[in-house]
């Protein structure tokens, strides 16, 4: 016997509309956090969501590339990089400005891995920039309790 679960949410307004193909909810008066992947079209915003997808930023920044992931977690943050030929300054601040989190990549290393386990529930930011110009970006990082 299968079981079929209707997404419900309690607030003062609301919606959810299913197409078949697609499902938007939203409601009003929530907390907005935000998830965007367009692996196959997922939108996420709001705290009545139930359950998270492991998400990754996947991108070239001139010639260097990068892999963050799982975003969102509660343990570790794996940075991938390739073709990063000079340091590379890596720094953790929460969403106050509070640096957090510093240290160098090495020249040619092609993974890191972020400790996430001494820091609160939150947002924070990661910014790396590399000594020779070529990266200087930032990403948003959402750590989630172990339980989530």
């Amino acid at each position: 016997m299968a079981q079929s679960v209707t997404p419900e949410v309690i607030a003062s307004a609301g919606e959810h509309f299913d197409n078949g193909t697609t499902q938007l909810s939203w409601t009003l008066g929530e907390v907005m956090i935000d998830t965007y992947d367009n692996g196959s079209n997922i939108l996420t915003q709001g705290f009545h969501q139930t359950n998270l997808t492991v998400t990754a930023i996947d991108e070239a920044v001139s010639d260097i590339r990068l892999n963050l992931y799982p975003n969102p977690t509660s343990e570790f943050l794996n940075i991938e990089l390739g073709n990063n030929e000079k340091d590379i300054n890596i720094q953790m601040y929460d969403m106050s400005g509070k640096l957090m989190h510093k240290d160098v990549i090495n020249a040619y290393d092609t993974k890191y891995v972020l400790p996430m386990q001494s820091v609160a529930t939150g947002k924070y930011l990661i910014q790396m920039q590399s000594e020779d110009g070529k990266m200087n970006t930032t990403h948003q990082v959402v750590k989630v309790g172990a339980n989530q």
